[in-house]
């Protein structure tokens, strides 16, 4: 009994310590690397990747999305991934000047096919630029382009707008990003901007509004939240919680309809259609005779 009570006892330790291994194991495997923004979060982006903690940026491509071909790499090897990373940079760098025109063209509303446009051109000259040191080079690239297109200078943009439908999908095109092979590479915090100009992902928005408005009846106040957002492109409006008390219209200006109490919202909506919402700010409608008291006992405060 008692050898049988020892085996027992063994065998039961050796699972704890293997449980512990294992739970060791695991967590040591995860890199502890974590995006401000979080890529699951983005449903385009997760078309090419799954989440991997062994993974060193918590990510590799899928071995079914567009990015198969880099599937079979190791994902956990920081030598690999720093290859991997050093070119992605360079690729976005060279693209730079085109995510400045981007978001000048989108602040000064311009309309969508003079923005996919000027970035396509735009792309076909970085191209050309690029060998500026190659002489060969230049000459080949014109000759593919020439035998492909019909001209030196690459796909002109009608040409792209038949071939993909659209002119987002050209501007889309036009940087020829993969944001699920940012995130592989640690880079889509870094280029989450971009995302938010293309329509891609989701702004950051921060709203600031007064707690509290008092209007008189059948008199005017107006409701101005200060907005910080990296949305170039995004729609405002505002919404009273009961119009019957208070309406506002489309520049936040709140009347006052009915003696009572009640909130009002800021909600803008950016470029991927996602909408973000203020905190309410209470807005209570009282009579011009109550408001006119209250003016005189905050006067009289300030003799005393």
């Amino acid at each position: 009994m008692k050898t049988y009570c020892d085996r027992k006892t063994l065998l039961s330790l050796f699972l704890v310590f293997a449980l512990l291994f294992s739970f060791s194991y695991t967590v040591s495997a995860d890199t502890g690397f974590r995006y401000q923004h979080d890529p699951c979060d983005n449903a385009s982006a997760m078309q090419d990747i799954v989440r991997d903690e062994h993974a060193v940026y918590g990510f590799r491509p899928s071995e079914t999305g567009s990015l198969k071909m880099y599937a079979d790499l190791d994902w956990s090897d920081p030598e690999i991934v720093a290859a991997g990373r050093s070119d992605r940079i360079a690729y976005h760098e060279s693209i730079s000047s085109m995510y400045a025109m981007l978001q000048e063209m989108q602040s000064d509303g311009r309309s969508t096919e003079e923005i996919a446009r000027a970035l396509s051109t735009r792309r076909n000259e970085i191209r050309l630029e690029s060998y500026a040191d190659d002489p060969e080079g230049l000459a080949a690239l014109k000759e593919r382009n020439l035998e492909q297109y019909g001209h030196e200078e690459g796909p002109l943009p009608d040409e792209l707008y038949v071939k993909y439908g659209s002119w987002e999908k050209v501007i889309e095109k036009s940087f020829s990003t993969n944001m699920g092979m940012d995130a592989c590479l640690g880079l889509y915090d870094d280029y989450y901007f971009l995302y938010v100009a293309l329509g891609k992902a989701s702004a950051d928005v921060t709203f600031r509004i007064p707690q509290t408005l008092t209007c008189g009846f059948l008199r005017s106040c107006t409701f101005t939240p200060d907005i910080d957002t990296n949305a170039a492109d995004h729609l405002i409006r505002y919404e009273s919680a009961d119009p019957r008390i208070a309406q506002i219209d489309e520049n936040g200006t709140v009347t006052g309809r009915r003696f009572g109490t009640t909130t009002v919202y800021c909600i803008l909506t950016d470029a991927s259609g996602t909408e973000h919402v203020s905190d309410p700010c209470t807005i209570r409608v009282r009579s011009n005779l109550v408001l006119w008291l209250l003016m005189i006992v905050t006067y009289l405060q300030t003799l005393f």
